[in-house]
């Protein structure tokens, strides 16, 4: 009986050990995401190429991980300028339709690398080949032109200017936090150019879609010490913005778009702490108040980033599934 206790109370014990390793001061979150918060502090600086730097230095090969059958680099011409792209692939057929994604990173870091490993997860969940777009980031080249790149690309796509063996009718676009700006915002470019109607349905992970600077609640309420902070946000939209932008174009801040009502079928998915969460939900509900197709999910203790990283817990890659779900639904 003795020896029973004595191991009741040390897995009692580990519990609560593990409960207190959880908690932040904005709530509890995933094992793995606390673990990853010892380690990834709050950027203080301003050096814009130090944050890129360092976020690429995190990049992990996931080649053997999560092997994919086909993967390819090349690039796609936009404004005479060629824009690295990555096809992924894990299927012979020829006639699937298109992923394509656009990686976050605050208009300012990230590459095909970095977020190499969320595209070969929704290749391997969904069964869909995937194209990546390697933007051209900010300061160098400031809004609009990396949204005008994105839109190059899918319409080269959707037009078959390509080789690639794909069911160009059928076109599905991804993006997280700044790409999930952009995910929306190229739909609405593509849209007004008349060219939208390859596009079966969006996906924005954790996006921007007010750039404004009269925000609160969750922009204020988790302003620091979760990986994406109110001071990064604010360095990211220093380098991106132009002096005297006007802050509502709807191309810049989607939510203040006038041709919403328009948007394909729509799945947003925030994270529970995150600075933009509240945004990327107001978001799904104007979209819901003008009668568009839209789900939204919100993933409880969980932080920006999360999304098909392993390295911040499971949630991440069930919101990968979840992500499938609505591609295979939507591409019927």
């Amino acid at each position: 009986m003795t020896f029973v206790l004595i191991i009741f109370i040390l897995i009692i014990a580990f519990g609560l050990y593990l409960y207190q390793i959880r908690k932040t001061p904005h709530g509890v979150v995933e094992l793995k995401s606390a673990l990853a918060l010892k380690f990834i502090k709050d950027y203080k600086g301003d050096d814009i190429m130090e944050v890129r730097s360092s976020f690429e230095k995190m990049a992990r090969n996931y080649s053997q991980k999560l092997p994919v059958e086909t993967v390819l680099n090349f690039t796609i011409t936009s404004q005479k300028k060629e824009i690295p792209v990555r096809f992924y692939n894990n299927s012979n057929k020829e006639d699937l339709p298109l992923v394509v994604f656009i990686h976050g990173g605050g208009w300012c870091i990230g590459s095909l690398d970095s977020h190499d490993q969320q595209c070969r997860r929704l290749v391997l969940a969904s069964g869909y080949p995937l194209l990546a777009i390697d933007y051209t980031l900010s300061p160098e080249a400031k809004f609009p032109i990396a949204l005008h790149e994105v839109v190059d690309v899918i319409s080269t796509i959707t037009q078959g200017h390509t080789d690639l063996k794909v069911d160009h009718s059928r076109i599905a676009i991804i993006g997280d936090s700044a790409g999930g700006n952009m995910a929306i915002s190229s739909a609405l470019m593509l849209i007004e150019k008349n060219q939208a109607s390859s596009i079966k349905c969006i996906v924005p992970v954790y996006p921007v879609t007010d750039c404004t600077n009269d925000k609160g609640g969750s922009y204020e309420q988790f302003a620091d010490g979760l990986i994406l902070t109110r001071h990064l946000m604010d360095l990211f939209s220093q380098h991106y913005i132009k002096n005297g932008q006007n802050l509502k174009d709807p191309y810049l801040s989607p939510m203040f778009s006038e041709r919403l009502k328009e948007l394909p079928p729509c799945f947003v998915l925030t994270a529970g702490l995150d600075p933009l969460r509240d945004e990327g939900e107001a978001f799904a509900d104007k979209l819901k108040s003008l009668g568009n197709e839209i789900q939204l999910k919100r993933y409880d203790n969980t932080l920006h980033s999360f999304f098909g990283q392993q390295e911040f817990g499971k949630k991440g890659l069930v919101a990968i599934e979840d992500v499938a779900i609505f591609l295979k639904k939507n591409f019927k």
